[in-house]
Parts: C-alpha cells; sequence; structure tokens
C-alpha cells in the first residue's frame, strides 16, 4: 500500500511497480503472478522533481480474478466475454504529480488501471502516458 506519501528528488521514480510474471529471487514460485494480481490501495500520494517519473507502471499490470490463469475469450458469451477470468479493476487514486524529468505518471501495458483524481503539472514530457490498454494477452 501507498498512502498519503511525499517523494521529492529521487534519481528515477517516486513510486515504482515493476511487476514480473512469476516471483523471482529466493522465493520464486510459479503459483504467484504480480503482474495479474490484485493490486493494493495507492492514494493520496505525492510525486516531485524525479529525475523521471513520479509513477511508473512497468512491465504489465493486468489484474484479474485468477491471476495465473490466462484469459480465455468466449465468443458465445457477448455480454462478458472474458468471464471465465475476469479481469479486475486496479484504482490509483489521487497522486498529485509535478516538476519530473519525463511524466507525471506512465503506464506500459495494462488492463482495468485506473487514474482517478490525478493531478500533473510542470512535467518534461508529459502529464500522463499509456503505451497500451488491454484485457487480454496480446
Amino acid at each position: 500500500m501507498f498512502i498519503e506519501n511525499h517523494v521529492g528528488g529521487s534519481d528515477r521514480y517516486a513510486y515504482w511497480y515493476d511487476l514480473q510474471v512469476h516471483a523471482i529471487g529466493p522465493n520464486a514460485n510459479t503459483d504467484v503472478c504480480p503482474e495479474n494480481d490484485r493490486v493494493g490501495e495507492f492514494r493520496d500520494n505525492h510525486a516531485h522533481s524525479c529525475g523521471r517519473y513520479g509513477l511508473r507502471i512497468f512491465h504489465n499490470m493486468i489484474p484479474r480474478q485468477f491471476p495465473c490463469r490466462a484469459i480465455v475469450h468466449d465468443p458465445f458469451n457477448t455480454t462478458d466475454p472474458w468471464h471465465q477470468n475476469p479481469p479486475i479493476t486496479a484504482n490509483f487514486d489521487r497522486l498529485t504529480s509535478w516538476k519530473n524529468g519525463r511524466n507525471g505518471a506512465i503506464a506500459e501495458k495494462v488492463g482495468d488501471v485506473r487514474f482517478n483524481d490525478f493531478k500533473v503539472a510542470d512535467n518534461i514530457l508529459a502529464g500522463i502516458e499509456f503505451s497500451l490498454t488491454t484485457l487480454g494477452n496480446e
């Protein structure tokens, strides 16, 4: 959880989600799938004067009900074709991010990730950038 934190002047990032396909390192485990798992709480944080980004979500964040199971598209269920492993919303609430070296917030490949009530200003490249939004494993 990141709640009511203030970061200023870091070399690169204030808040960085570097999610892996599976848990790595000494506790490596293929039954743990961070890039598809639920996201904890992120609200009322501040980031300023960081070398690159106030918030960076890197590589993928595609939370879903069963994190280690694939999303199966069912063309016969037209109301919810992903019903066998539905996406879960990841809310990031009320980030204030300013004067960063690149962006106030950036997300690489994400599913139902929402930036709610963000305030971004005076960042060198952009306020907010999404590279790719998706529901599946494209």
